[in-house]
């Protein structure tokens, strides 16, 4: 118990016998624990007597004394007993935090007083060592001394709790604050002889198993146990949900998947970690402590602020002003006004905050078994995948998680009741304005806002209406844009409108990341930070650890086929030895020796009813495998087939490949020769294309010469004409007429292109001229 607690609630509730004074107790609390080391180690070493080492030394002493351990951190057993022992303990660390109740007296400098508070926490840990290793050994030698051990602490708890005198009201309101302890050394003092008699009947009286044993389990054994439940649900045909009709079936449906999303549903085939429910029972229990100690001391406070400010508002003077009251009776309504208001905002915020740690401890049991069948299935949606960090690093997490969770819930609750306090306070300020008159102001700050105010939500329904109604298609059910134009130009004048809303967005932004980091400041499960930033969170990457770990171990399919084969490897074992297994009484599947031929038989049947239910896990059997490696080293490739690859379809593959390379030489070859084929013939073209247009060439060459030696002739003959015509004219009358046939010549002859029309003017002119000049001599 807190002796300060004690004191400070004597003075509060006057009680008698020592009522002025502290109340000293004759079992002094440094004197106890240092004293309770000595029954600690000797018990210690007794358990660890019990079991054998496995390596070290193993054949000295018998193997003995081996290495015991306090709690298996991946168990499900003892979970209830394993919470009480921590709740128990964790209250010796909250008066290590709180009043500095080191396991020895210390007045030294003050910057050893963390040496000295870890090795206060190391005495109080082996002090309730015993506890935790007898409920880790589990024989019935272990539970007895545990039980001795237990009614030790349960008996001087007590003397403590009525040693000193107080009225009724005083052991009530102790009783209230010593209550988790008492109920868990209780609850550890009664379970510890059950668990002592049941070991008993089952002859487990001293050599403890901690699953070091061979399996000797059944199938009915596996199947009845959580984690074959959890299997067998695997296994079932998923229940098909019927699609909801009508508006009154869609609304049930709307309203339970809301009532699950806040009412826990128990699942047959999980069980919480033992750690994990000691982690937050003790989180609760020290949550509890502090709250009903700071209600027992918020009275005591009450009163002295009640008389304080009474005394002041009495001697002092005021000047008159409209909100100071001038008469006593005004002055001492206010003075009580003021005080109610205190007592009442910091009843509400410290039950409030106790409140939501207690809902945050709910919801964080909820989300660890929501992400822990999602990495179960595989999925890392929620938290990041094991290679994201490496193993190291999750096994840290996982060792820090205890501690961490227990401290972050405590800082959460000590933080969201200062929240709760200011909030508080806020709205007393505002309601008892409103009620004694003095709202104006209030009225102003409306008048002043409410456009703003209404215009901003006004433009964002308008935004969604449009959205929904005009902006996409079908209703808004569709991301695809309807509307275009219109949507563009929306877009556009909504662009400044938009700033200023997301100034007033921004510090929005703010307070809620303020508000939600102090609400989800214990949920170590849920990051304060985006995903980006996770591993800045020591909080979470603890969480990631432990869960990781825990899903590494604890694997439900993997420990049920783990647990399938060695119970099927003992029978087989003992089905073929002459022992007589009654007397062993070890269960196994059947006593009859079966022969190999029908053993071979069942197996193969197994194997082919897996593989036609299984079809995808063909690939994965191990003669397929090595085909596929040996496959991969000659080059071959093996298609995923349901056929069994053998050696001889090896050779066949070795000769299928030969043949496809065979057939890729004759079809490169026949490529080559068609390229080449084409290309003669191509030559061969081009040769025959030139010698025709050589021949066109020439004939029209000739033609051309035939037509202009016809046209010479023709000149010729008319030449002659002319010239004997000329001869029987005048010299007048030739100059005239040699003119007129130079210039009929000149247009009537049009020999073929350009040059040859002045070749031609040019022998005309040249051949009349010698004409003329015969003429004249």
């Amino acid at each position: 118990m807190s002796e300060t607690f004690l004191w400070r609630l004597q003075r509060l509730l006057h009680g008698r016998g020592n009522s002025t004074e502290e109340c000293v107790h004759d079992i002094d609390h440094y004197m106890f624990y240092r004293f309770s080391i000595i029954p600690a180690v000797v018990i210690s070493i007794l358990l660890a007597a019990t079991s054998t080492r496995r390596k070290l030394l193993s054949n000295f002493m018998g193997g003995r004394p081996g290495l015991i351990f306090p709690m298996d951190t991946m168990t499900r057993s003892a979970r209830f007993s394993y919470s009480c022992a921590f709740g128990a303990m964790a209250f010796l660390v909250y008066l290590i935090l709180k009043e500095h109740k080191f396991a020895f007296e210390y007045n030294g400098p003050v910057a050893l007083k963390t040496l000295i508070a870890v090795l206060s926490m190391f005495i109080y840990g082996m002090v309730y060592f015993p506890v935790f290793a007898s409920l880790a050994l589990a024989t019935a030698f272990s539970y007895l001394i545990g039980s001795l051990y237990t009614w030790m602490f349960l008996v001087v708890d007590v003397y403590k709790l009525t040693e000193c005198s107080f009225n009724v009201t005083g052991r009530v309101v102790l009783l209230v604050h010593a209550l988790p302890r008492l109920l868990c050394l209780a609850y550890l003092s009664v379970s510890l002889p059950f668990r002592f008699i049941r070991a008993c009947k089952k002859q487990n009286f001293i050599l403890p198993t901690l699953g070091e044993a061979p399996y000797c389990e059944t199938l009915e054994t596996i199947k009845d146990s959580y984690q074959g439940k959890h299997v067998r649900r695997l296994l079932r045909k998923p229940d098909v949900e019927n699609e909801a009709k009508g508006m009154v079936a869609n609304l049930k449906l709307t309203l339970s998947n809301l009532a699950d999303q806040f009412i826990y549903h128990r699942q047959s085939g999980f069980r919480f970690p033992s750690r994990l429910l000691s982690v937050m029972f003790a989180s609760a229990s020290v949550i509890y402590v502090v709250t009903v100690e700071l209600l027992a001391l918020l009275l005591h406070l009450y009163q002295q602020i009640k008389t304080v400010v009474a005394v002041t508002l009495y001697t002092s003077t005021f000047v008159p002003t409209n909100f100071m009251p001038t008469t006593f009776t005004e002055k001492h309504y206010l003075a009580t006004l003021i005080v109610g208001v205190v007592k009442w905002s910091m009843i509400v915020s410290v039950s409030m905050a106790c409140v939501t740690s207690f809902i945050n401890i709910l919801f964080m049991l909820s989300s660890f078994r929501t992400n822990l069948y999602a990495l179960y299935r595989g999925d890392s949606s929620q938290i990041p995948p094991p290679s994201a960090q490496n193993a190291a690093s999750l096994c840290v997490g996982s060792i820090k998680y205890a501690g961490f969770q227990v401290a972050y819930i405590f800082w959460a609750y000590v933080i969201s009741m200062c929240l709760y306090l200011v909030i508080c306070f806020f709205l007393s300020a505002i309601i008892l304005s409103l009620l004694h008159g003095y709202s104006d102001w209030l009225l102003h700050v409306v008048s002043q806002i409410w456009p703003s105010v209404l215009s901003a939500l006004a433009i964002m329904v308008l935004q969604m209406v449009l959205a929904k109604c005009i902006f996409l298609q079908g209703d808004g059910r569709h991301l695809r844009l309807d509307n275009r134009r219109f949507f563009f130009i929306f877009t556009y004048f909504m662009f400044f409108f938009n700033i200023f809303l997301g100034l007033f967005s921004c510090l929005l932004r703010i307070l809620k990341a303020m508000v939600i980091g102090v609400m989800f400041l214990a949920r170590l499960d849920c990051s304060t930070l985006p995903r980006r930033f996770e591993f800045f969170d020591p909080g979470f990457a603890a969480y990631q650890g432990y869960i990781h770990l825990e899903v590494a171990h604890t694997h439900p399919v993997v420990n049920v086929f783990i647990r399938l084969l060695a119970a099927l490897s003992r029978s087989r074992s003992l089905s073929h030895t002459d022992l007589n297994t009654e007397d062993l009484k070890i269960p196994i599947y059947s006593q009859h020796k079966v022969l190999p031929t029908n053993v071979s038989a069942r197996f193969h049947w197994h194997v082919l009813y897996t593989l036609l239910h299984n079809p995808t896990i063909r690939i994965y059997r191990k003669g397929f495998i090595q085909a596929m490696k040996k496959a991969r080293l000659e080059g071959l490739k093996v298609p995923i087939s349901d056929q069994p690859i053998t050696e001889f379809d090896l050779v066949k593959l070795q000769a299928q490949k030969e043949r496809l390379k065979e057939y890729e030489t004759l079809k490169s070859k026949s490529a080559q020769y068609n390229l080449l084929k084409g290309a003669t013939d191509l030559t061969v073209g081009i040769s025959g294309v030139q010698q025709k247009v050589e021949v066109k060439v020439q004939g029209k060459k000739k033609e051309k010469h035939r037509k202009r030696r016809f046209l010479l002739f023709r000149r010729h003959k008319k030449q002659h004409a002319e010239s004997s015509l000329i001869h029987s004219l005048s010299v007048d009358e030739r100059d005239n007429e040699v003119k007129s046939l130079q210039e009929e010549n000149i247009e009537t002859v049009k020999p073929e292109g350009e040059l040859g029309t002045q070749i031609q003017k040019q022998e005309t002119i040249v051949r009349l001229n010698d004409e003329t000049s015969a003429i004249n001599i």
